[in-house]
């Protein structure tokens, strides 16, 4: 990025021509790596520099910018393998969240008896997270209730339940990875199948 300040106070398009030849390809083969479509990888890039265009008035371009291209990349990445997750699970009956948990595995070559161990681990984890995350937590997962249906059972907020079940899935996360139990995928698609 050295020059491209300059450049960018001369000619805006320039410097997006720069910034698109130069990281575009590489940006697309990231994001393949998490939703393994490449249609879906080049619209994911082409959203981050549509974004980046949009904010460029916020954006210190004295920086290097290839750190804040690979992190939207892969937030943008997580947000799609996210809404495509809550759509399947929108679309199907809970009875076949099995054969979901079947394709998960297929896919990371995961065999049945580790998808059990991995649930042990979570299920013992759960039991030693604070009391009202914990009660939480398990209302949504286990009892599968809206966070309006927690949050009214709790007489708590809505926002007080998003973020005791946020702060229960990072807290698992973490565990899983400190234990080098579970790949990318199975990691983020895990929270939402334990209860098969």
């Amino acid at each position: 990025m050295r020059k491209l300040k300059t450049n960018y106070k001369n000619n805006e398009i320039t410097l997006f021509k720069e910034l698109f030849d130069k990281y575009f390809q590489s940006m697309v083969t990231y994001a393949y790596r998490y939703v393994n479509d490449w249609q879906t990888a080049e619209d994911i890039a082409q959203n981050v520099f549509m974004a980046l265009w949009i904010k460029k008035e916020s954006i210190d371009f004295e920086k290097p910018i290839k750190p804040y291209l690979y992190k939207a990349i892969y937030n943008k990445s997580i947000n799609h393998l996210n809404s495509v997750l809550i759509q399947r699970r929108t679309d199907v009956p809970e009875t076949t969240d099995i054969l979901l948990n079947r394709e998960i595995l297929d896919y990371n070559q995961y065999d049945t008896l580790l998808l059990k161990e991995i649930k042990g681990e979570i299920d013992s984890f759960v039991d030693t997270l604070p009391p009202q995350c914990r009660k939480v937590f398990l209302l949504s997962r286990e009892e599968h209730l809206r966070n309006k249906e927690i949050a009214e059972k709790l007489h708590i907020s809505e926002k007080a339940v998003e973020k005791h079940i946020s702060k229960a899935l990072n807290e698992i996360r973490n565990h899983l990875i400190k234990l080098d139990m579970i790949p990318f995928y199975i990691l983020l698609l895990l929270p939402s199948q334990m209860n098969s």
